[in-house]
């Protein structure tokens, strides 16, 4: 991030004023709010509740309370700046992130997997739909869903993944006019999952198999003749020891090898394009690898391999906004405030991006420091409230020069 311009800080604004113009339906009250509450939460200090957002922004406490059981097309917003701020080259990525959360009137509650903890822990969970610009290397919001628990969906006669499937297949338009392509880590190699998206869907998937995958060689020789089924497979792959003349290099550099190939999943029942890493260190083969794949046969294996690489960028999105933007601090209970205060929170990081890292073209590699962007907001709403009472006129440049210094107090240098 640099200051180039006099109030950094205008950028995100213009850009949330810009995306929310284009959305019809809005009344201008309703404008007002979302481009106020984008602004807060980019800058709010403490605990991100009602009480300390009446605190710090222009609205009371009721009024926060009532705007945020109001809905808002957080997929269209996110799919707006998404498309006029990054590159042309995405995947969609989708991963649930766990929400610590207690309280018996809370909807959904339930124990839901945390991978920090490594079990399962009370609480919630979100499911989030994200857009990786793989040129840029970041995650972009696209939408998170909150996960009904394990009893509430026995009840509808549904299991967690039947629940993963069906969320992206109600959104499967918007995703389809992004990416052909949908990321997920190997939690979803399973074939209740991925059967669904293919056929109902002109999604591929790009996801990663166990290392005991139990995968098969396609026969490619001739056929006897006689009768009976003609042959299709030609033996189990050995995982640790793969045939390089079936499986072949296609790409490599200091620290790993990939080998590609169409092979046959035995659990997930289809031909797949196999992508297989091999860890090199110094010159020498480590004795690790993993095994990737894509549902598309045409997909080449160095692709696979750097569009799952760039699936862990989604996990920087909720990781940002947990610090920074209050995503695991929703005060409320009902299931319509939590969707308003997890997506505002999610949303807020990307504004972030696009307005000070996507929009810098001469970041040259500098990496995106949501913690700079959280520091000159905070110091934003603090200098415009003195020097507001101070009366002091920002059209005077020693002033106007105080004032962006104030904003960047505590920045860090990244």
């Amino acid at each position: 991030m640099t200051d180039k311009t006099l109030d950094a800080s205008k950028k995100g604004e213009a850009l949330i004023v810009a995306m929310i113009e284009k959305m019809a339906g809005i009344n201008k009250s309703r404008k007002n709010f979302m481009i106020k509450i984008f602004m807060l939460f980019m800058g709010l200090r403490g605990r991100y509740n009602f009480l300390n957002m009446a605190r710090y922004g222009g609205y009371s406490e009721q009024s926060y309370r009532n705007n945020f059981q109001k809905r808002f097309d957080f997929m269209t917003f996110n799919s707006m700046l998404i498309k006029d701020n990054c590159s042309w080259h995405l995947v969609n990525a989708f991963d649930p992130s766990y929400i610590p959360k207690s309280g018996k009137q809370t909807e959904h509650l339930g124990k839901f997997w945390s991978g920090c903890s490594g079990k399962a822990l009370k609480g919630l969970e979100i499911g989030g739909f994200g857009v990786v610009d793989v040129d840029n290397n970041t995650a972009m919001s696209l939408e998170a869903v909150q996960t009904p628990s394990v009893p509430e969906l026995r009840g509808k006669g549904m299991s967690l993944v039947n629940h993963y499937s069906s969320l992206v297949l109600e959104r499967k338009d918007v995703l389809q006019g992004l990416s052909p392509y949908l990321v997920v880590d190997g939690y979803f190699a399973k074939k209740e999952f991925v059967h669904p998206i293919l056929a109902q869907t002109k999604l591929h998937l790009v996801c990663k198999l166990r290392r005991d995958a139990n995968l098969c060689y396609i026969y490619r020789g001739g056929q006897t003749g006689k009768r009976g089924r003609p042959k299709t497979l030609d033996g189990k792959i050995n995982m640790a020891q793969i045939d390089k003349r079936r499986i072949r290099l296609c790409f490599e550099d200091d620290t790993v090898k990939v080998y590609q190939g169409v092979v046959y999943s035995k659990s997930l029942k289809r031909k797949i394009k196999l992508s297989y890493l091999e860890r090199w260190e110094k010159g020498k083969y480590t004795g690790q690898y993993a095994v990737l794949f894509s549902t598309d046969l045409e997909l080449e294996g160095g692709l696979i391999y750097r569009y799952y690489k760039c699936r862990f960028q989604i996990e920087f999105l909720f990781r940002d906004a947990k610090q920074f933007t209050g995503l695991a601090q929703c005060q409320a209970r009902s299931e319509d405030k939590m969707h308003f205060h997890f997506n505002t929170s999610l949303t807020t990081v990307s504004i972030a991006k696009a307005a000070y890292y996507l929009d810098d073209g001469e970041k040259g590699g500098q990496s995106f420091s949501m913690s700079n962007v959280k520091t000159l907001h905070l110091n934003k709403i603090i200098a415009d409230r003195i020097f507001s009472n101070l009366g002091l006129d920002l059209s005077c440049n020693k002033i106007r020069r105080i004032y962006r210094d104030a904003l960047w107090l505590g920045k860090i240098a990244c």
